[in-house]
């Protein structure tokens, strides 16, 4: 009988072993490399929130956005140099079309009225499209599919992974310090595995924050009755 009970137990060793092998490859710390690349898959395909600055002598530039996976965003940027007053300037960026709403920029070229009776304060101009696509190519390294070049090139280094709470969640937190004094800083939830949070901040104030991820539903034109379309130069002119 002994002998019964104690095959019983043998014959259950291998299915306890494989159970213990599959627990220990679940809470295993994953790479760098795997991290990364599931950030760099999460923000191309997924919508999110970032927000930021950066500091030039005593010029300084502040930025919150919106943005799609597909690259569409909206958010407004300030830019201020003392003592001169803060330049406030709207962006709706989407498809191949870009808005701009800045009464101080146009007051500044000079424009205090638009045809049309259209106050500046609250209309949009419709830009040119070398001008749009200067606006989205400053965009494209933090943005959808291009932010995962962006990522892989902050955290070039050796960075480091940790096992964290983040938020009431566990995490792994993957962290790099650049020798330009950059740093990189991603939370991911574990199970599933998903981005959380990512940080990069760097010297002279420079930092740009993700979150709310899946929060930003969609990015929509402005009225049209509020925008302003400049007449297309002739060609050649």
């Amino acid at each position: 009988m002994r002998s019964g009970r104690r095959l019983a137990r043998l014959g259950a060793l291998p299915a306890l072993a494989t159970t213990a092998l599959l627990c220990s490859c679940g809470t295993a710390t994953p790479s760098a490399t795997h991290l990364l690349q599931e950030a760099g898959r999460t923000m191309a395909t997924t919508s999110y929130q970032l927000t930021g600055g950066d500091r030039a002598g005593q010029a300084r530039v502040t930025f919150s956005l919106r943005a799609l996976p597909s690259g569409a965003f909206s958010g407004e940027v300030q830019f201020s140099v003392p003592p001169s007053p803060v330049l406030s300037t709207e962006v709706v960026s989407l498809d191949s079309r870009v808005w701009v709403l800045s009464a101080a920029a146009l007051a500044q070229l000079g424009i205090t009225s638009l045809p049309g009776n259209l106050n500046p304060a609250t209309t949009w101009v419709l830009q040119p499209a070398g001008v749009g696509e200067r606006y989205r190519r400053s965009v494209t390294p933090f943005v959808g599919s291009g932010l995962e070049a962006t990522l892989e090139r902050l955290a070039a280094g050796r960075p480091s992974v940790s096992a964290v709470e983040y938020s009431g969640a566990a995490a792994w937190r993957l962290s790099e310090k650049g020798r330009a004094g950059q740093e990189l800083t991603v939370y991911l939830q574990r199970q599933p595995l998903r981005v959380l949070r990512i940080q990069v901040s760097g010297p002279d104030g420079f930092e740009i924050s993700y979150s709310g991820f899946g929060q930003v539903a969609e990015v929509t034109p402005p009225p049209p009755a509020q925008v302003y379309v400049p007449p297309t130069p002739a060609p050649g002119a």
